[in-house]
């Protein structure tokens, strides 16, 4: 594990955060602001990151096998992930909402910006795409089961519900196998444009962070919420040490474990303010933005132990 890279991963990140921060305080931020953030991230950069892992990489018979397993390994893990965190902030005799809110923040990482360069460097470009084919798994539970699970007893019909399923996210990933699966070639103008809109995905993310935390910081100058052990206790030690457990009887080679591994390692993924946000009563936001700012301050000393647990497990 580069301990450097890791630094400097979270180094950027907070620097972006930095800069939404200060833009908040020079700038009035309107519910129209937020909703531009909100969709540009959700309907443009995300679907951008998908399809560009996929354009941007030759994709052999034996890679593709690699791929599927990484995904199935990736769903079932999340899915698996939300059920242990529901059931165990359930068994601690909290309501429904704040159950929602702790599995998804604990079980659900960021593969996306901090994992996905990050298994570049350790694993190769091959490590790159497969942690892409990870983050596709993680999308495709944020962006139907998470997504349902949010919505579920707010008095929302099924039909309004299942319309909501049908996003971007979910069609790019579904499209992006299919490119996969069928050989085709994107033109070199597909190509670029999703690369470099993927390259909104971070820097919108973050800054939309900072500009929460900003608000947060007025509002409540930053204070822990009670149980915010739980879920950063979850996702940075609890969870990657338990698929560590899985992983060691079944029969993947020891590179693709590390691999998922490290991934299962990250801290909370960045989307879910904007989840929150948008699914979510008002101020469901902070709780997020402060789980993810912590959680990424822990993970720089999390991440290398677990790497070096994964190395001589």
């Amino acid at each position: 594990m580069d301990v450097t890279l890791v630094a400097t991963s979270v180094a950027v990140m907070g620097f972006m955060i930095a800069i939404g921060f200060f833009f908040a305080m020079k700038v009035p931020i309107t519910a129209e602001v937020k909703n531009a953030f909100i969709l540009i991230v959700l309907n443009i950069a995300v679907p951008a990151i998908i399809l560009d892992g996929i354009f941007t990489t030759d994709v052999t018979d034996e890679l593709l096998t690699d791929a599927l397993l990484i995904f199935a390994i990736s769903v079932v893990f999340h899915l698996a992930a939300l059920l242990i965190s529901w059931t165990a902030v359930k068994l601690l005799g909290f309501d429904s909402l704040f159950a929602k809110k702790m599995a998804v923040l604990a079980a659900l990482g960021n593969a996306g910006f901090i994992g996905i360069p990050l298994s570049a460097v350790i694993f190769g470009p091959v490590g790159g795409l497969l942690a892409a084919v990870f983050n596709a798994g993680l999308d495709l539970v944020i962006f139907t089961v998470v997504i349902y699970m949010l919505q579920s007893g707010s008095g929302l019909p099924v039909r309004k519900v299942a319309k909501s399923l049908a996003n971007m996210p979910l069609i790019a990933v579904i499209a992006g196998f299919i490119v996969a699966l069928t050989g085709f070639t994107p033109p070199e103008f597909l190509s670029q444009l999703t690369g470099h809109l993927a390259g909104l995905a971070a820097p919108l993310s973050m800054v939309y962070i900072g500009i929460l935390l900003h608000h947060l910081f007025l509002k409540s100058g930053l204070a822990l919420y009670r149980l915010i052990w739980l879920p950063v206790g979850l996702r940075l030690i609890i969870f990657p040490v338990l698929i560590m457990l899985v992983l060691s009887f079944t029969p993947l080679n020891d590179s693709l474990k590390h691999l998922v591994i490290i991934l299962a390692a990250m801290p909370t993924f960045t989307l879910s303010a904007i989840i929150f946000g948008r699914y979510l009563p008002d101020g469901s936001e902070d709780t997020a933005v402060i789980t993810i700012a912590v959680s990424t301050l822990l993970s720089l000393a999390t991440i290398p132990f677990i790497a070096f647990l994964s190395s001589v497990f």
